[in-house]
């Protein structure tokens, strides 16, 4: 009897900003609820805010991280990564109203 090892599948990590334009689809085309939606995915639905409230973030940044293309080996960016650069440029723009 041969030893047959399988290999674990290589890890994809999916970019959140079309993680959440694919929710905010699938919401709109099924004339789904938050709720609907994360009984579909089985996350929570505070989990499903969480990432369609990405979508509320500075158009540049979204298309920034959207042109990185999607299903990385690594992570490019977050979630967290993404609040805390929308919060730094809402300062920025705060404290320096002429940029």
């Amino acid at each position: 009897m041969g030893n047959t090892t399988k290999k674990k599948p290589k890890k994809t990590f999916r970019n959140p900003i079309i993680q959440a334009k694919e929710m905010q689809l699938d919401i709109e085309l099924n004339d789904l609820t938050k709720a609907d939606l994360s009984r579909k995915l089985g996350i929570s639905r505070a989990r499903v805010t969480q990432i369609l409230n990405l979508l509320k973030l500075p158009e540049e940044l979204i298309r920034e991280v959207e042109e990185m293309g999607d299903y990385w080996d690594r992570r490019l960016a977050t979630e967290r990564m993404l609040r805390s650069k929308a919060m730094r440029a809402a300062e920025t723009c705060k404290s320096n109203p002429l940029l």
